[in-house]
């Protein structure tokens, strides 16, 4: 999570509360609480005060003047918020409600405006000839819309697109829908347009549209021309790696893995780099290379267990002081202040300072996080808290748990996401609310910062998804990110059922949500981990699990 600097006043307050010996009481978990305005100004802009506002947003009989206030204190790019507040304030003007809701028919009897407010390319994409002369008579007014129908009068739709401009290339591929993409746009395209679309906004967008749909093979290939490319951010690089060895140009995606590896700067992306090497050359110095890592990600995982290596860089156990902490594991902002403060400068001093603050289980979580920043991630922490309420659930579960746990908050209570998932198990509002009147529970979600009742929706969430997944850890996992639903699309793609000898590294890389990919390759790295030292008399091998990931779809 990334959070705004804090003002001085901020790390003031936190010698007043984070060091001070008052006894914590959490506001937000009191039985009358309710967010106010001047409760909201008190607190520092952050994703945290993004969440609040957004509770204060869907009070009842809230005041448009209110309501504005605190929308205005809002990071401005809280796109949540924003939907929140236009829903429930914001009044589109008759006429134009009336023109985006009618019908082809209807827009035949209205002006040109109301035709441009109405007319989408999808619905233009399935016009007789005859209505679109009809409609490009009547947009002379409106001469990008006019222009946008004439192409599909033309005889060859993407060489029309080709002589067009790119606003008009890029629009027409990303808003027709996917069967007019694989009719219209799977041919080779001029390498000229390709390095013109590289210089706009939306290229990246562009690429993985391309690439995570096999059925564009023909369009993959114009990427080729930038395999010397040496301007493009690594992981466009390596993404561009991916989609050759998917189209079996092997030496492209050498080229375009090396570009890679050569500008990476963060050890995981230089470990993903160095491993598709590996598995593109079979050179053995490639894994000589990541076996020297510090990082604990499944390519160096799986490096150190081809290479018959053990971890040295895990703790499992963290030593405290062992009396009760006066810390509030359940304020948010509190933490916030902990998370800014360690964000730089965490020498000794400042180590000691927090090893007497955080000094019992309940904040063993808080702990371990200074920690690994103060190790700068070199010694990585696979602390086993909150296992009074765990002990009841099985051994899979209870690994799954904590897999999920580390990824989503460091088992930190009062965790909170930009998209405004709580607690430990980063659960979002409308989930908790789903489950509590499943549950046939009252609803309180400020609730969802307290572990026991957290982590009991969480395993909740999770029953459905193992049984969605066949317990499978990965797809669970990005199902817990990206969605089941997505997932499942994802699946039925045709992901995870290949046998080739880039298999499942290969299809593991065709998620097409970078974050859901990304934390599926985490969760399933700390789901290895934790299995190995929890359930010792089962331990199993990352090749094992690996053979495993095969899609139930």
């Amino acid at each position: 999570m990334k959070f705004k600097l804090f003002s001085l006043s901020a790390i003031l307050l936190l010698n007043m509360s984070v060091f001070g010996n008052t006894t914590p009481s959490t506001d937000i978990l009191q039985k009358d609480f309710s967010v106010t305005l001047d409760w909201l100004e008190q607190k520092p802009k952050s994703y945290a005060k993004d969440f609040f506002i957004l509770q204060y947003l869907n009070q009842e009989n809230l005041s448009f003047e209110n309501a504005k206030i605190a929308y205005e204190m809002a990071n401005s790019n809280n796109t949540t918020i924003k939907k929140a507040f236009n829903e429930k304030y914001k009044k589109s003007a008759p006429i134009d409600l009336k023109c985006y809701k009618a019908t082809i028919e209807q827009l035949k009897n209205e002006d040109s405006k109301c035709i441009a407010l109405g007319l989408t390319l999808k619905e233009a994409s399935k016009l007789s000839e005859k209505d679109l002369n009809f409609f490009i008579s009547k947009l002379d007014p409106y001469p990008t819309l006019k222009n946008d129908l004439k192409i599909f009068l033309a005889d060859n739709q993407l060489n029309a697109l080709i002589n067009s401009d790119i606003d008009r290339f890029l629009r027409f591929f990303f808003d027709l829908d996917e069967d007019y993409r694989l009719n219209t746009f799977n041919k080779r395209i001029p390498a000229e347009l390709i390095n013109k679309i590289l210089l706009d906004k939306d290229f990246e967008k562009f690429l993985k549209y391309s690439v995570f749909d096999k059925r564009l093979n023909n369009l993959q290939k114009s990427f080729y021309v930038l395999k010397d490319n040496k301007t493009l951010d690594p992981d466009l690089l390596f993404l561009l790696g991916i989609n050759a060895v998917n189209n079996q140009d092997i030496e492209i995606a050498k080229s375009f893995f090396t570009n890679s590896l050569n500008k990476s700067y963060y050890r995981t992306d230089r470990d993903k780099a160095l491993f598709w090497l590996y598995l593109v050359s079979k050179d053995n110095k490639f894994l000589d290379e990541i076996s020297r890592s510090w990082d604990n990600s499944i390519y160096v995982l799986y490096t150190k267990e081809l290479l018959n290596i053990p971890l040295d860089n895990i703790v499992f156990d963290i030593e405290l002081k062992n009396k009760k902490s006066l810390y509030d594991v359940h304020d948010v902002f509190e933490w916030l202040e902990v998370t800014e403060d360690t964000k730089k400068n965490l020498d000794e001093v400042k180590l000691a300072k927090y090893s007497n603050i955080f000094t019992d289980e309940k904040t063993l979580p808080h702990m371990a996080f200074v920690l690994e920043r103060f190790n700068k991630y070199k010694t990585q922490y696979y602390i086993t808290p909150y296992k009074n309420i765990i002990k009841n659930y099985d051994i899979y579960k209870q690994i799954l748990i904590y897999s999920i746990a580390r990824q989503e908050s460091h088992f930190i209570p009062s965790a909170v996401s930009f998209s405004s998932a709580q607690g430990v198990m980063q659960i979002m509002p409308f989930l908790s609310y789903d489950i509590s009147k499943k549950l046939d529970e009252d609803y309180n979600v400020y609730e969802q910062f307290i572990p026991e009742k957290n982590i009991k929706y969480g395993s909740i969430h999770l029953d459905t998804l193992m049984n969605q997944f066949d317990n499978n850890p990965l797809f669970i996992a990005y199902a817990y990110n990206g969605g089941a639903g997505y997932t499942k699309n994802q699946l039925k793609k045709g992901l995870f059922k290949e046998k080739s000898k880039y298999e499942p590294f290969l299809s593991m890389e065709m998620i097409s949500y970078t974050e859901t990919r990304e934390y599926g390759k985490k969760v399933l790295a700390n789901y290895y981990i934790y299995n190995n030292h929890l359930n010792k008399e089962n331990k199993i091998s990352l090749s094992t699990i690996f053979r495993s990931l095969v899609s139930p779809y």
